[in-house]
């Protein structure tokens, strides 16, 4: 398991430091007035900061909490995958809210196995925090269903 940590966490720094060179091609601008490089920036700075620590955890033979520890499940990852391209498909026909509750329903019904009650307690809480975060606090365009929510 340390190799297969030890891959992984290199092939994260390396796309971390990657994407912090092309971000830093990009105006950064300041963060009262962010720039389209300032986010990307900041985001690959933060993801060699987390794979240089997750790397030394391993390194020091300490990845037990790297390391996944169930077996891969090529059925789950596939219905995930699916679930993502009826996503995008759905999207803009019945819009945020509606498809966004149907997509993390799905993820906890049929991948992750979880209880209809908690489910469905998920699914709506998080299409509709998001929903406020985006949609209403950061005035983001967001479709709307052919019900008008």
């Amino acid at each position: 398991m340390k190799k297969s940590s030890t891959v992984t966490t290199v092939l994260f720094l390396v796309l971390a430091l990657g994407a912090f060179i092309e971000a830093r091609k990009l105006p950064f601008g300041r963060v009262s007035a962010p720039q389209p490089g300032f986010f990307p920036l900041i985001l690959s700075a933060l993801l060699a900061i987390t794979s240089v620590l997750v790397l030394v955890e391993v390194l020091k033979g300490r990845d037990e909490g790297v390391a996944v520890r169930e077996q891969v499940s090529w059925k789950r990852i596939g219905l995930a995958l699916g679930a993502l391209f009826a996503f995008a498909l759905l999207f803009e026909a019945l819009g945020y809210l509606v498809t966004t509750f149907l997509f993390v329903m799905f993820l906890m019904r049929a991948v992750d196995r979880e209880r209809w009650g908690l489910a469905i307690a998920v699914a709506f809480s998080a299409s509709f925090f998001s929903y406020v975060l985006f949609g209403l606090l950061l005035k983001t365009p967001l479709p709307t269903s052919f019900l008008g929510f």
